[in-house]
């Protein structure tokens, strides 16, 4: 992986992880998801398409793009939404690292399939070093501690589906041009649309859709919408020139920002397991970065 590719990849991870811990306080205040991803992905599409303004060349293929920057959001908008209702469910500890875990298998898997990326024996070290990770993080006494285990979890594989299945579609369309402006503006846009149409079926169409939420809510999408943002551009700019499965494996490694911020502000349940868990992930980013 060549030095440009890690950086963008690495603050992509960092503001990741920042906007994952928004989606948990979000569930934690027991906030409308919907009405989250709207606020969210609005304002994420709002900077995106400000910055469309000043795109110097503006693509030829840019229906090709567009159609494959609103596949990607819209399913990324599912993705957001059956994320935030797991984590009312189960803790954050669980929910992140088992979808960091079935998350780049998939990725991964698809990225031999459809892209034929070569990686070398370290990296497939890294990857599988990074996928056990999660393993140390579950045990059989975290039944009793969370919420609702069983819909977590079913909520959880379907949440990681969704954004596995994105990740893709948008390295897809990234291979017809580097236009990650364009490709980015169109997701968050159709994730927006995703949301909303979710919102209207819970709360109904007009004032109904929004008389429920608060400054509260507001505060959080928006902000959440900022740093997703950011780390949606440095993840585009980062597979755009790098192998996705890379990425997104290096990517994955974000739970241990709002894991960690969970601990220390909701008192999440932490023991050595999980601290080891942190320490092994280091080494397997390092070998990814080979």
């Amino acid at each position: 992986m060549d030095q440009a590719t890690l950086l963008w990849t690495l603050a992509g991870t960092l503001f990741a992880g920042l906007a994952l811990f928004t989606q948990k306080i979000a569930a934690e205040e027991g906030r409308s998801s919907a009405f989250y991803g709207v606020l969210s992905y609005g304002t994420a599409g709002a900077l995106g398409l400000a910055l469309l303004v000043f795109l110097p060349d503006f693509p030829e293929n840019w229906p090709t793009l567009a159609l494959f920057g609103l596949a990607s959001g819209g399913i990324h908008g599912l993705a957001n939404f059956t994320r935030i209702e797991s984590l009312k469910y189960i803790d954050s500890v669980i929910f992140f690292p088992l979808s960091k875990m079935f998350g780049p298998l998939l990725v991964v898997g698809g990225a031999v399939l459809l892209f034929a990326e070569n990686l070398s024996p370290l990296q497939y070290i890294g990857i599988v070093l990074s996928i056990t990770v999660p393993l140390l993080l579950l045990t059989s006494a975290e039944h009793h501690r969370q919420k609702n285990l069983p819909a977590g979890l079913k909520l959880l594989f379907i949440s990681t589906l969704f954004s596995t299945a994105a990740v893709l579609i948008a390295k897809q369309g990234l291979l017809y041009s580097s236009s990650v402006v364009l490709i980015l503006s169109t997701s968050q846009i159709a994730g927006t649309i995703a949301s909303a149409a979710i919102l209207m079926r819970q709360h109904g169409a007009g004032r109904a859709m929004f008389s429920h939420a608060n400054r509260r809510d507001v505060q959080l999408g928006a902000v959440s919408g900022v740093i997703a943002f950011i780390s949606s551009y440095c993840l585009f700019e980062a597979i755009s020139s790098g192998y996705v499965s890379l990425v997104y494996v290096i990517q994955a490694h974000y739970i241990l920002i709002p894991i960690v911020l969970s601990v220390w502000w909701y008192r999440d349940h932490i023991n050595m397991r999980k601290l080891a868990a942190v320490v092994i992930s280091f080494f397997a980013i390092g070998l990814l970065a080979l």
